[in-house]
């Protein structure tokens, strides 16, 4: 998220040239409302934002959960640097900085990161033993693989990056589908019929995946 569309623009082309996906927000507000509808390894902010500013678009990130930030400034400010910190920034670099500096930290937290969930995978959900490994796109429920479809594997992916949050049915429909869910539209109600009747019950009876009305459908905690 940067105001500054030139800026959006070189670093744009610099990250996909270097393999990143890339999505731009010119904005605090727009940037949030990316956040909640999609699914990204990292958030990238200007600590001075039109409209929202950097460090509450880092606090509101952080209330929602650990998804890492860096903050980009254009200043030499101690006390913002290290405010963003203590908010939970994951780095907090100056704009004028080498770009394969950036990429190399980028490098660095997302190993972090992806070190961090995969230990928590290995612990399993916390719903009876649900083991995913994306690398190979293969689930293990109760010590055995789970066959599944290449978009269930997908739907079940989502739901367990965030086990005992709800996550919306637009969300799921962009992530898995690659497109807006249409109205009336029971495409995704089917895999998530169909992933249901693979899982069975948990031993109080339940489904691991619950309905959430009015919003799209969460993976239970244990």
């Amino acid at each position: 998220m940067d105001g500054d569309a030139v800026l959006c623009q070189v670093l744009t082309d610099y990250l996909q040239g270097q393999g990143f996906g890339v999505t731009v927000a010119h904005d605090g507000d727009t940037g949030l409302l990316q956040v909640s509808q999609g699914i990204y390894d990292l958030v990238i902010v200007d600590d001075r934002l039109p409209r929202l500013g950097g460090i509450e678009v880092l606090r509101r990130i952080r209330r929602q959960g650990e998804l890492p930030v860096v903050i980009l400034s254009a200043g030499n400010d101690d006390i913002e640097r290290i405010v963003g910190l203590e908010l939970g920034a994951d780095d907090y670099l100056s704009k004028s900085c080498n770009l394969r500096e950036l990429v190399a930290r980028l490098n660095s937290i997302l190993r972090r990161t992806r070190l961090a969930l995969a230990a928590e995978r290995m612990r399993g959900s916390g719903i009876e033993s649900l083991n995913l490994v994306p690398s190979q796109r293969t689930a293990i429920w109760r010590g055995e693989p789970l066959p599944l479809t290449s978009t269930e594997f997908d739907v079940l992916e989502a739901l367990f990056r965030r086990p005992g949050h709800a996550v919306r049915k637009a969300e799921l429909a962009k992530t898995v589908l690659g497109r807006e869910i249409q109205h009336y539209e029971r495409s995704l109600d089917m895999h998530i019929s169909n992933l249901r009747k693979k899982l069975g019950k948990l031993a109080d009876g339940r489904s691991p995946i619950l309905t959430v009305r009015g919003t799209g459908y969460q993976l239970l905690r244990k």
